[in-house]
C-alpha cells in the first residue's frame, strides 16, 4: 500500500470538472491512513441489546484462560476439577464510537464515501438502498426504518458483558459473569444475527445499519470500506438461502452449531467480496483517471485482521481474477457451492 508521501507518484494528468474534485478528494483520503489514532471522545451508539457478537466473544475466550487467580477461585469455590470447560453466552453489548474529525480529510472521504457506492450501484444496475451514508457527531444516532443506514466513524468501540458458564467432567456447572471493553477491529460490518425460534427453525436477518471505521492502517483498507460492506448486502441473499438450505439438511440443529454453519458460509462471502473489491476500486481509479500501483491485493498483499472470517479471502482474490467479476457474481448468487468448490480447488493448488 501506498502512503501520503508517495502521492505525487500516483497522480496523472488532473482532468476538468468532476474528475479534478475527486483527483483532490482521493489526495485528502491518502492523508487519513497517517493521522493520529483517537480514543475520544467515545459516544453511545446503541445501548446494551443481546448479540451473539463473535468477535466479543473471541476475545473472551482469548483473555478468560489468562486469568489463573480467577479461575483457581471459580474452581475451589464450586468445587470444580481440571480439566475445566467453559461457555460464553448470553452476550450482551454496548456499540460505542468515536466521531469523525472535523477536518477536510473526513469530509473528503464522506463524499468519496458516497460517491464509491453510487458508482458501484451504476455498476451493477442496481437501485441503491441505502437510507443514508453519515458521519454522525452526537450520541444515539437515528436508524432509518427503510433501507440501510450507513454511520462513518473514526473508531468503534464495543463494552460488553455476558456470563461464562464452566463446568468438569463431573457434570459440576458454575457461573461468572464477565465485563470489559475493547476498540472492534472489524473496520466494517453486516452482522448476521441468528435466533432460534424452535426444533429445526431458525430466524435471519442482516442488520440495517453498518458501521465503517477510517482508523486502519493503509488506504487500500480505507477505500475498500463502503465498497466491501455494500457488496455484502448486494450478495448476502444468496449466502442466507444457501445458510438456510444447510439447516434442512442438519436435523436437531443446536444455535451453536447453526452459528458455525453460518460463519463458514460468511467467510466465503468474504472471499468473492474481496476479490470483488479489488476490481471495483481498480475500474473506479480508471474512470478518474488516477492510478493508485499497490492497490490490488494481487500485486501488493494487504494485511487483513487477524480474523476467522478472512480464512478464505486470499484464495477468493485470485478466484476472482481467474474467473472475471461478472461470472463470479453471476456464479455465486446462482449457486454459492459451486463457487466454494471452485474456491476450495484454488486452496490446493
Amino acid at each position: 500500500m501506498i502512503g501520503a508521501m508517495n502521492l505525487a507518484g500516483w497522480l496523472l494528468t488532473p482532468t476538468r470538472g468532476l474528475a479534478e474534485r475527486h483527483e483532490n478528494d482521493l489526495a485528502l483520503v491518502a492523508k487519513i491512513p497517517g493521522m493520529a489514532e483517537r480514543e475520544t471522545p467515545l459516544l453511545i451508539f446503541r445501548e446494551f441489546m443481546a448479540d451473539s457478537d463473535g468477535e466479543v466473544e473471541a476475545h473472551i475466550r482469548k483473555t478468560l484462560p489468562q486469568r489463573q487467580a480467577l479461575l483457581t477461585q471459580i474452581r475451589e469455590r464450586f468445587e470444580l476439577r481440571e480439566p475445566l470447560r467453559f461457555s460464553v453466552e448470553e452476550i450482551e453489548v454496548r456499540l460505542m464510537f468515536v466521531p469523525q474529525p472535523e477536518l477536510r480529510q473526513a469530509v473528503a472521504y464522506h463524499r468519496y464515501c458516497l460517491d464509491i457506492t453510487d458508482y458501484l450501484f451504476a455498476m451493477n444496475r442496481m437501485d441503491n438502498f441505502y437510507a443514508g451514508i453519515t458521519a454522525p457527531k452526537k450520541a444515539y444516532p437515528p436508524i432509518a426504518e427503510k433501507g440501510i443506514s450507513a454511520f462513518i466513524v473514526h473508531r468503534l468501540a464495543k463494552v460488553y458483558r455476558a456470563i461464562c458458564r464452566f463446568s468438569d467432567e463431573s457434570g459440576r456447572i458454575a457461573s461468572y459473569r464477565v465485563s470489559g471493553a475493547i476498540f472492534s477491529n472489524h473496520l466494517g460490518a453486516v452482522d448476521l444475527d441468528i435466533e432460534f425460534l424452535d426444533t429445526e427453525n431458525f430466524r435471519m436477518q442482516r442488520r440495517p445499519f453498518t458501521i465503517w471505521q477510517s482508523n486502519c492502517s493503509g488506504l487500500f483498507q480505507l477505500m475498500a470500506i463502503p465498497v466491501e460492506e455494500t457488496l455484502h448486502y448486494c450478495l448476502g441473499h444468496a449466502t442466507d438461502r444457501q445458510i438456510k438450505g444447510a439447516f434442512k439438511q442438519m436435523p436437531g440443529l443446536t444455535l451453536a452449531a447453526a452459528k458455525q454453519v453460518a460463519d463458514a458460509w460468511m467467510s466465503v462471502e468474504e472471499a468473492l467480496v474481496g476479490g470483488l473489491v479489488d476490481r471495483v476500486l481498480q475500474r473506479y481509479c480508471t474512470r478518474y483517471q488516477v492510478l493508485l500501483p499497490g492497490l490490488a491485493f494481487t500485486q501488493k498483499p494487504t494485511k487483513m485482521p487477524d480474523l476467522a472470517q478472512y480464512r478464505y479471502r486470499r484464495q477468493g482474490i485470485e478466484l476472482v481474477r481467474r474467473l472475471g467479476f461478472r461470472r463470479s457474481i453471476d456464479m455465486y448468487v446462482d449457486h454459492p457451492a459451486v463457487f466454494k468448490a471452485h474456491l476450495d480447488d484454488v486452496g490446493k493448488a
